[in-house]
């Protein structure tokens, strides 16, 4: 069975920008997979680079923002190798770039986005939002299932 990594991302002070991390943790509580490990943090750093190549497959939650509230894309991505300076703005595609440059390693990355409706400050994520949490959850559990 393929190893799979997941990280939630994102604010939880920022309303719907904690979508990550609240889908990571419901993620947690229902797995009993041990090849699947789920990381959460408030975003991405240069030492996941490390985290990401120890595994098959990659799969980050994150909010978006913008003209459609509600709506969940999944996208698979390829290493981004633009020069970048490693702040908060970290792409998950340069982050998926260090893990190959760096460790040689190159998991098969996929970026489940959500877009918010609020990212007002809020420790809880929209009413709107929380209601289509399981899809989400749905979605990232069919990623780990596949078998591509």
């Amino acid at each position: 069975m393929r190893s799979v990594l997941v990280i939630g991302y994102g604010s939880s002070l920022r309303g719907d920008d904690g979508v990550g991390v609240v889908v990571a943790e419901q993620l947690q509580e229902s797995l009993r997979n041990k090849s699947v490990k789920v990381l959460t943090c408030e975003q991405l750093t240069p030492e996941l680079a490390r985290e990401m190549s120890q595994f098959d497959r990659v799969i980050i939650i994150d909010a978006a923002k913008g003209e459609t509230p509600g709506q969940i894309s999944v996208n698979k991505i390829e290493p981004d190798n633009a020069a970048s300076t490693f702040t908060h703005d970290l792409r998950p595609s340069t982050l998926l770039a260090c893990a190959e440059e760096l460790y040689g390693k190159r998991p098969q990355t996929f970026v489940v986005s959500v877009t918010g409706y609020s990212f007002d400050f809020s420790d809880e994520l929209s009413t709107n939002l929380k209601q289509i949490t399981p899809e989400v959850l749905e979605r990232v559990l069919n990623l780990i299932e596949a078998q591509e």
